[in-house]
């Protein structure tokens, strides 16, 4: 099991296993579990399809296979951490536990594109894998180890896909269809609540599975019994999380921050900061470019200090500069505005309207419990 977030993550520590593309990975005591319990299972299974080899050597085989599982799970969540990193996104590390790995990133998506991009780069990378398996089974004599290695990857892979473009949260077909509601709906957590009910929905059909192979009471049956149940848990508990993580911890709940957006007046970035000053009255300044893109918000206080000393200064000597970290969207939640707040130490937002143009600016001070990491 994968995906990008990190509700089971924070519970776990990870042992250090070095890094990969920038990015550290670390692995649980849990995945060793698995290693285990999937040799054990799988051991009888090489033995049957490979007669040449001894029970020992059956069970080596079964351990590689758990490994390379690992393997592949890791190359998946790889796959988001490239795509995320495309995006300017920071990833913290990847971790691999019992049940498959997450990618820990450092901040909400901004855009439903881009969420749906990141979420899907992983499932794209397990569906590759997929196809450069089967394509090496066709060449490899059958019954051999290396055959063996090769269609078992295959189908792993398989598996991997597509259970995670299950239409359910915390899995990375959850995140994509959030993407696809968010995107036309506007609201993020229109998606959220929609997936995570997805979400929900497939832990129940995995409890009763799980309970329904736990009842048949053979070894291998209680094994995915009980694997069926801890991976019920694992999708309930993770779909509770990302509604959980949406709520603006700090902001009451009817709290809307769009509605404290101070209103603007747009001059050039030339003009003297003496004059900007009388002419934002009760507004704030957005300071335009040559080309007429705003290029930073005048900063009262220190535009006082400045008229002081030079009232014929240009106000950009006085203003915020504006970036893609200080950009605010009117499409955002109300956890992404208080994600990015505590992330960026700037005091100054400036809030883009559906129509791509400045609507306002969000000043930190008037936005509660808004202090930055």
């Amino acid at each position: 099991m994968t995906g990008t977030g990190a509700a089971y993550a924070r519970w776990t520590r990870g042992l250090p296993a070095g890094r990969l593309l920038g990015v550290p990975i670390s692995v649980t005591p849990s995945w060793f579990v698995s290693v285990a319990v999937i040799a054990v299972m799988a051991g009888p299974v090489v033995e049957s399809l490979v007669p040449t080899l001894s029970d020992p050597g059956a069970y080596a085989v079964a351990v590689l296979l758990a490994a390379l599982l690992g393997v592949s799970v890791l190359l998946h969540e790889l796959g988001h951490c490239v795509m995320a990193q495309r995006f300017g996104v920071g990833v913290t590390r990847v971790q691999l536990f019992l049940l498959g790995g997450v990618s820990e990133i450092d901040r909400i998506p901004r855009t439903a594109r881009e969420e749906a991009l990141v979420a899907g780069a992983g499932p794209v990378v397990s569906a590759l894998l997929t196809g450069v398996f089967a394509a090496v089974t066709a060449t490899l004599q059958p019954s051999s180890v290396l055959w063996l290695i090769a269609i078992e990857m295959a189908v792993a892979n398989g598996i991997i896909t597509v259970f995670n473009l299950l239409p359910a949260l915390p899995l990375d077909g959850g995140r994509v269809l959030r993407a696809g509601i968010w995107q036309r709906s506007g609201n993020r957590r229109t998606g959220t609540v929609t997936a995570a009910v997805g979400g929900y929905v497939i832990g129940v059909l995995l409890a009763g599975w799980g309970v329904y192979r736990l009842v048949d009471g053979s070894r291998s049956a209680i094994v995915q019994g009980a694997i069926a149940l801890a991976m019920a848990l694992y999708i309930a508990v993770g779909a509770r999380d990302e509604q959980t993580d949406r709520e603006p911890p700090g902001w009451p709940a009817d709290f809307d921050p769009l509605s404290v957006a101070r209103p603007v007046v747009r001059l050039p970035a030339e003009t003297p900061v003496e004059f900007a000053l009388t002419a934002a009255a009760d507004r704030e300044v957005l300071l335009l470019g040559a080309d007429g893109v705003v290029e930073a918000v005048l900063d009262p206080p220190a535009a006082r200090s400045l008229a002081a000393r030079t009232p014929a200064a240009p106000a950009a000597r006085a203003g915020q500069r504006v970036g893609p970290d200080t950009v605010v969207l009117f499409s955002d939640d109300s956890a992404e505005i208080q994600d990015q707040l505590r992330r960026v130490p700037a005091l100054y937002f400036l809030l883009i309207g559906q129509d791509g143009q400045p609507q306002g600016v969000l000043r930190r001070e008037d936005l509660p419990g808004a202090t930055p990491r």
